[in-house]
């Protein structure tokens, strides 16, 4: 146990010394070129000296869960930067911006306005599953959904709860709300088999994830809470039911308007295997 804890204790200030040793004040003006370059060579420089740090420990694979989150927490990139590098990876601005709109909507509406965690959202989404006698709404953000599918295990355990705490604070303090919202549609299961907003397009609809309509992206956006049970393809009647909450939302929340509502409600959407839903 002490050893366990004073191995802890300095890969976290190492991880810290070195975290701070190359970091700089946020910039005023874009950086230059030759800034740019030099952000490159700093973050090459932290990245061998972790390698080293790292190398003079036991094999991180032996490392307790606590310990291991506290290196990924430091080291985010080497699980993000292998995510962005997938050929199925889809930009935001290269996606219906229905879709994001519409997840935000239903999982999040709050999103870029609060930090990695929201706790007024947990006690909002509290109320309003109790009004409505069904859950619409979940308490987690979308960061902590994004830690927890990609970062961590679905363990119902208050260490895994703090890990996911952690995790979150780091992510949105190391990459913008747009970027993790990003990450989030390429790495979410959406049922089917299919992993991201690329695949989900394709399999549901045999289109590209560009090509959506809104009452199509509000059924992307539908699938995350419970996405086996809610496949299209399979059980077109609850994920229609679903899709109407989105849309719901999206008007409540300022994202269409009553026409764009009314249209999407009675559009006949096609799935990719001749149903009509």
């Amino acid at each position: 146990m002490i050893k366990t804890i004073v191995m802890s204790l300095l890969i976290f200030a190492g991880m810290v010394a070195y975290d701070s040793a190359t970091s700089k004040p946020t910039p005023t003006t874009p950086p230059t070129k030759q800034e740019q370059q030099q952000q490159q060579i700093n973050k090459h420089e932290k990245s061998a000296a972790m390698a080293l740090f790292v190398s003079l420990l036991p094999d991180r694979k032996t490392w307790p869960s606590p310990m291991q989150k506290f290196y990924l927490a430091f080291n985010m990139e080497e699980v993000i930067d292998p995510i962005r590098q997938n050929p199925q990876w889809t930009p935001l601005k290269s996606m219906s911006q229905d879709i994001p709109k519409a997840l935000i909507a239903i999982e999040d509406h709050d999103y870029y306005n609060h930090g990695a965690i929201a706790v007024d959202g947990v006690l909002r989404a509290l109320l309003v599953n109790i009004t409505a006698g069904e859950v619409v709404q979940g308490g987690s953000t979308l960061t902590q959904q994004f830690v927890k599918n990609v970062f961590l295990t679905h363990e119902q355990s208050m260490e895994r709860k703090i890990e996911e705490a952690i995790l979150s604070l780091m992510l949105e303090d190391n990459y913008t709300k747009d970027e993790i919202l990003e990450l989030y549609l390429n790495t979410t299961y959406f049922g089917a088999g299919a992993n991201g907003i690329k695949q989900a397009a394709n399999k549901y609809f045999g289109k590209a994830p560009s090509a959506l309509s809104l009452a199509e992206a509000a059924v992307i956006a539908a699938l995350p809470y419970a996405p086996s049970a809610l496949n299209p393809l399979e059980n077109p009647q609850d994920c229609k039911k679903r899709q109407l909450l989105v849309l719901a939302a999206m008007h409540k929340y300022g994202m269409i308007n009553q026409a764009q509502l009314a249209e999407a409600k009675t559009e006949r959407i096609r799935l990719s295997n001749g149903t009509r839903m």
